[in-house]
C-alpha cells in the first residue's frame, strides 16, 4: 500500500529546497558583472570651463596694454616738467619801465610804480637833506620828491621839458617820486638776460644797480628800486 502521506511530504520538502536554491542563487544571477559596474573612485566628472574674466587678452593684446601705460606715464611726466618750466620761465621774466636820465637809459621793476605824472609845484622843506628835493600834493596825497640824479652821480638837471616826468612809486608807507628826463616803455626781459654791472671807475659802483641787459637795442642800466629811493641811502651816498 503507497503512503500518500510520505509521498506529499517529500515532494513538499522537494518543492521548498529548489525554492530556496532558486532565492539564493537568484541575487548573485542580477547582479552584473563586477568590470561593467563603475565604483564611484572610478566615476571622472569633467571639470567646466574656467569662466572668462573681463580684461582677459591675449599676450599681443597684455603688451599693448603695458605699452600704452608706459607711454601714458612719459607723458604726463613730461607735460609736467613743460608746466614746470613754463611756470619757471613766467616767474623769472621782469617787467620793467625803462626812462632816460642825463642821456642814460634806466629800468625798474614796474610792479612798485602807481603813477607817473608831468612836473608841479613843489614845496621845499627847510634843513631838509639835499637828497630831498621837496613835496607836492597828488590829489590830496603827499608825494616826497628825491634826487635820483645825485645818487647816480649825474648832474643837477636842468629847466623841464615836455618829455620830463615825475615818476611815483610805492615806498613802503609812503609815495616817493623823482624826476626823469624822458618816459620811453615797458618792457620785458629774462632775469637771465640780466649781466653784471661792468664797473669802469670807482664811481660808478653804486649799490643801487642790479645789472645790466639790452632793451630795443640800447644799453639799459637795472636799478633796485629800494635802494634808488632810501633817502637815507642817499644822504650817506651824497655827503
Amino acid at each position: 500500500m503507497v503512503d500518500l502521506v510520505k509521498i506529499r511530504k517529500k515532494k513538499a520538502e522537494g518543492r521548498r529546497q529548489k525554492a530556496e536554491e532558486e532565492t539564493a542563487n537568484a541575487p548573485a544571477s542580477a547582479e552584473a558583472p563586477a568590470s561593467a559596474v563603475a565604483t564611484p573612485s572610478e566615476v571622472v566628472i569633467p571639470e567646466p570651463p574656467a569662466p572668462a574674466v573681463a580684461g582677459d587678452a591675449s599676450p599681443a593684446a597684455a603688451s599693448k596694454l603695458e605699452q600704452f601705460k608706459r607711454d601714458a606715464g612719459k607723458r604726463r611726466e613730461t607735460e609736467a616738467a613743460r608746466a614746470e618750466d613754463v611756470s619757471s620761465a613766467t616767474a623769472a621774466l621782469l617787467e620793467l619801465l625803462t626812462f632816460v636820465i642825463a642821456r642814460e637809459q634806466y629800468a625798474v621793476d614796474i610792479e612798485r610804480i602807481v603813477e607817473i605824472v608831468t612836473p608841479r609845484p613843489v614845496t621845499r622843506i627847510p634843513n631838509a637833506d639835499p637828497s630831498i628835493v621837496g613835496i607836492l600834493s597828488l590829489r590830496g596825497t603827499i608825494v616826497t620828491l628825491v634826487d635820483v640824479r645825485r645818487k647816480l652821480r649825474h648832474p643837477a638837471a636842468g629847466e623841464a621839458t615836455p618829455d620830463t616826468r615825475i615818476v611815483v612809486a610805492d615806498f613802503g608807507s609812503e609815495m616817493v617820486g623823482f624826476v626823469v628826463d624822458r618816459v620811453l616803455r615797458v618792457v620785458k626781459a629774462a632775469a637771465s638776460e640780466v649781466e653784471p654791472h661792468p664797473v669802469v671807475h670807482a664811481t660808478e659802483l653804486d649799490s643801487s644797480i642790479r645789472g645790466v641787459f639790452r632793451a630795443g637795442g640800447a644799453l639799459t642800466i637795472l636799478l633796485d628800486l629800494d635802494k634808488l629811493l632810501d633817502s637815507r641811502a642817499l644822504a650817506a651816498s651824497t655827503a
